[in-house]
C-alpha cells in the first residue's frame, strides 16, 4: 500500500506548529503587519500546500520534493529563500516557501483555486519576504517582480487582472496587490 506523503506531512507539519504554540507564525504575522491569527496561517497553508500538490500531479509530477521543502520553521530547510504569504476574503492566510528561483510555485493557478471552509477563492495580495528574517534588496525586489509578473502574465492578460507592487510597508518585504479588471459596458 502507498504511503500517504500528504498524510504524512500534514501530521509533521501540525505537529511542530503544536509543539511551538504557533510561535513562528505569530512572529511571521507581526513582522509582515498581518493580523494575529496564526490558526488561519496554519489551516491556510495546509490548504494551499494541498493545492500546490494537486497542480503538481496535474503536470505529471511528484510532489514529494516540494513537501519537504515545505516546514513550518523555514529554518529546517536553507535552501527555501522566500515565504510568499497569501492574504484574501473571509480570514484567509497561507504561506509557501520557495527557493530563490521560484520553480515551484504557480501564483496563477493559485489566484484561481478555491479554498475549502473559507468560502472564497483565489487571494488579493502576496507579501514576499525572506525566509531569514533579513530585508530583501532592490536587486531581489527587482528580480522577485520579474517573476510574478511573467507567472501571471503567462496565464492573465492585463484585461483580465491588474496587479502592483509595494515595498514601501512593511519594511524589508514585498508586497504584490491584485485586482480584477472592470470591462467597459
Amino acid at each position: 500500500m502507498p504511503k500517504n506523503l500528504f498524510k504524512e506531512w500534514d501530521r509533521e507539519f501540525r505537529k511542530d506548529a503544536a509543539d511551538d504554540k504557533l510561535a513562528l507564525f505569530r512572529e511571521h504575522l507581526k513582522k509582515l503587519g498581518l493580523p494575529d491569527r496564526p490558526k488561519d496561517l496554519l489551516k491556510g497553508t495546509i490548504l494551499a500546500v494541498c493545492a500546490c500538490c494537486a497542480y503538481e500531479s496535474m503536470d505529471g509530477r511528484s510532489c514529494e520534493e516540494f513537501l519537504s521543502t515545505q516546514k513550518y520553521n523555514p529554518g529546517r530547510v536553507p535552501e527555501m529563500k522566500y515565504a510568499y504569504t497569501f492574504r484574501g476574503r473571509n480570514k484567509f492566510l497561507a504561506r509557501i516557501l520557495t527557493p530563490k528561483k521560484n520553480q515551484c510555485l504557480d501564483l496563477a493557478d493559485l489566484y484561481d483555486h478555491p479554498w475549502d471552509g473559507y468560502k472564497t477563492y483565489g487571494y488579493e495580495g502576496i507579501l514576499i519576504s525572506r525566509t531569514d528574517g533579513k530585508n530583501l534588496t532592490a536587486k531581489e525586489k527587482a528580480n522577485l517582480e520579474e517573476d510574478v509578473t511573467y507567472d501571471l502574465r503567462y496565464d492573465f492578460p492585463e484585461e483580465e487582472l491588474g496587479f502592483c507592487f509595494d515595498d514601501s510597508s512593511p519594511k524589508g518585504a514585498l508586497h504584490v496587490y491584485l485586482y480584477g479588471v472592470e470591462e467597459d459596458e
